[in-house]
């Protein structure tokens, strides 16, 4: 079983969240998506989400970070893949550094999402639930 992780991650100081252009070399090329990835053997789904953030954007969990929620997870049929979508806090908007993974980034509001989405941002970003969620986490901030 494959286990991956992403964040969409959300500035308290304006609201908005941090999308992903992947990469030219990456499975779907410049499509608008999460920061995360693959989840190693030795870790737990929230271990892996960390360190993939901290090489992805150089987010400092410690430091950086002020509240995870769970937001989403998606099972393949075949039962051989899961990812797991969080919604990650942070204090203020931030220029991130990015590896190799990325093209480009963004901050959007959550009514003007950029296209193409990657599939799987677009399956969980365009739910009604799990937009009111991230929506409900913004009103309260």
């Amino acid at each position: 079983m494959i286990k991956a992780a992403g964040a969409c991650i959300l500035a308290k100081d304006t609201k908005r969240i941090l999308l992903q252009q992947r990469s030219t070399e990456s499975s779907y090329p410049r499509n608008w998506g999460l920061f995360g990835g693959k989840v190693e053997i030795d870790e737990n789904v929230s271990q892996g989400l960390l360190r993939e953030l901290k090489e992805e954007i150089n987010l400092n969990p410690l430091e950086d970070i002020i509240k995870v929620y769970p937001l989403d997870q998606y099972h393949s049929r075949d039962k051989t893949f899961s990812y797991y979508t969080f919604v990650v806090l942070v204090e203020k908007e931030f220029i991130p550094k990015l590896n190799s993974e990325s093209g480009g980034y963004s901050w959007v509001h959550t009514n003007y999402l950029p296209k193409p989405l990657h599939p799987g941002t677009r399956r969980t970003l365009f739910n009604k639930n799990k937009l009111k969620l991230i929506r409900n986490i913004i009103s309260t901030l």
